[in-house]
């Protein structure tokens, strides 16, 4: 377990001033809540910001192994992910220094770079460009990015993504959430309310990449091999997981505070490299206003809020809820996800409680937490997130497939010197058809762009809205015990000329992404 790493999170933290105690993780008792008379978790760590100032978020990103052997970012000499936080219009600026050892295994550079995932913005450089930008250790890159005006305001976030690597950086933590400010313009309910940002993350109890090939290696399902096969799960994806220790905001369990009849926006991104979380607060209803950083309400004829008692958030994720208190404890619970019989263990897990935070020493966390700014004057809204989809001047499919050597897209595994499989004029839309035909779930993502899905296996999806990463069920037994791929259908928005260039599409889950699960798209 990685139990002293995650109370030296915490501690750092308290270094900042941005906490109200210290304390976390691992199996000791756990202190009384910040300064309340019973005993349980310790609270949610709030994550540094850094805000733009004069429209600029400026910072330095600094990537190092941890006193863990971990691959980590720094921010200001401290081992974390800042939290940056922008309006539409602005410019992060990242100075991104690679300081990681020459070598993570014999033969293999640890090289890194950045993917700022969900925006609509460039693919080139210096912005958002995975394919060309390739820090080696000891190098630096200087990024600059455009907020599109445009970008629908929510939870965004920025990780590293070189191919072959990028399960086991992302997996350690080389990831951190981008807030775009606005979102009460869209939910006139949500300003003024207490906020929280929240990382989801499945740590390695090993962080050697050695461990991480070998996980992953275990983690590929033999095509149509029956459950009782030695795949991850042998066909059970609710037992115990025995390789990784989830985490909220670094620690194993956290209090969240919030008062009787009080509500909260909770802005939680999965960071996991393969783990999904199905949050529930023992069965209480919960209130979505908006997912993969765009508000639910933003596509027309969408509802303004999608009210559920559970919420799947696939690796790489978001989900922006309100969340209500009760007058007693509510346990946070992630729910056993069935992965399929070949899929990976997503076990059901505690990741804390909801608590009435009175009487803590810092009951009302004025110097920690952010409370959500009311609507933003002249805020401008996209022409094409606020407008309906026209008919698609392309239609495609795209196949996942996986044997004992790697994972495909449309039989192939990606090189960075492949061509386009794909390639799109910018100013129309695509209707893509997403096939499984493995014995797994896989989460397929587009950088740059996101879409609406229409239908899962023939059936259509009520309240159509936008995603950037959505979960492809496995393939299903038909009458005869033949498998049945499934299929998904989606349309795809390509019609912002920002997005002109070359940029790519994946799984999510980052080690199928390392065993050849992407290929580039070119729009032009």
């Amino acid at each position: 377990m990685r139990s002293h790493h995650l109370r030296r999170f915490g501690a750092l933290l308290v270094a900042f001033g941005l906490v109200a105690c210290g304390g976390g993780g691992g199996g000791s008792a756990t202190p009384p809540l910040g300064g309340s008379s019973g005993t349980g978790p310790p609270p949610l760590p709030v994550i540094p910001e850094v805000t733009s100032v004069n429209g600029v978020a400026a910072l330095t990103l600094t990537a190092q192994f941890d006193q863990d052997a971990r691959p980590a970012f720094f921010y200001n000499g401290i081992e974390v992910a800042p939290t940056i936080r922008v309006s539409p219009g602005d410019t992060i600026k990242i100075h991104f220094i690679n300081d990681l050892p020459a070598f993570c295994a014999p033969g293999v550079a640890t090289d890194s770079n950045l993917h700022f995932h969900g925006f609509t913005t460039s693919p080139n450089q210096p912005s958002d460009d995975v394919i060309d930008i390739l820090t080696p250790p000891g190098g630096s890159y200087d990024y600059t990015v455009q907020v599109n005006p445009d970008q629908p305001p929510g939870l965004y976030w920025y990780h590293t993504h070189p191919h072959g690597l990028s399960s086991w950086e992302v997996g350690n933590g080389m990831a951190g959430a981008i807030v775009v400010e606005g979102i009460a313009n869209y939910v006139p309910a949500t300003a003024g309310l207490r906020e929280r940002v929240i990382i989801l993350r499945d740590v390695p109890n090993d962080s050697s990449l050695a461990a991480g090939e070998s996980a992953r290696l275990r983690r590929i399902a033999f095509a149509r091999r029956s459950p009782s096969d030695d795949d991850e799960s042998g066909g059970n994806s609710c037992a115990p997981e025995t390789d990784a220790t989830p985490t909220i905001n670094g620690l194993q369990q956290a209090s969240i505070g919030i008062r009787p009849g009080e509500t909260e926006l909770f802005r939680v991104v999965n960071a996991s490299g393969h783990r999904h979380f199905d949050l529930s607060f023992n069965g209480q209803p919960i209130t979505i206003v908006a997912q993969d950083g765009v508000p639910i309400s933003t596509y027309p004829g969408a509802p303004q809020t999608i009210v559920q008692t559970d919420v799947v958030v696939p690796p790489a994720g978001r989900v922006e809820f309100l969340v209500q208190g009760k007058g007693r404890p509510t346990p946070i619970v992630s729910k056993c996800f069935n992965s399929g019989p070949a899929g990976d263990l997503d076990p059901q897990i505690t990741l804390g409680q909801l608590a009435d935070d009175s009487t803590w020493s810092n009951p009302d966390n004025t110097t920690t937490q952010q409370r959500v700014r009311k609507p933003i004057a002249g805020l401008r809204r996209s022409q094409y997130y606020a407008t309906t989809m026209p008919p698609p001047a392309q239609q495609r499919t795209v196949t996942f497939t996986e044997d004992a050597n790697g994972f495909y897209l449309n039989g192939q595994q990606y090189s960075p010197s492949s061509a386009p499989m794909f390639v799109a004029q910018h100013g129309t839309t695509e209707e893509w058809n997403l096939v499984n035909a493995s014995g797994e779930v896989h989460d397929f993502h587009i950088h740059q762009v996101h879409f609406i899905i229409e239908s899962v296996n023939g059936v259509p999806v009520a309240n159509p809205h936008w995603f950037d990463t959505i979960v492809l069920p496995p393939e299903g037994v038909g009458v005869q015990g033949q498998l049945i791929p499934s299929q998904t259908k989606v349309l795809l928005d390509f019609r912002d000329p920002v997005i002109v260039g070359t940029f790519v599409f994946h799984c999510h889950i980052l080690d199928h992404e390392d065993g050849g699960m992407m290929a580039k798209i070119q729009v032009q």
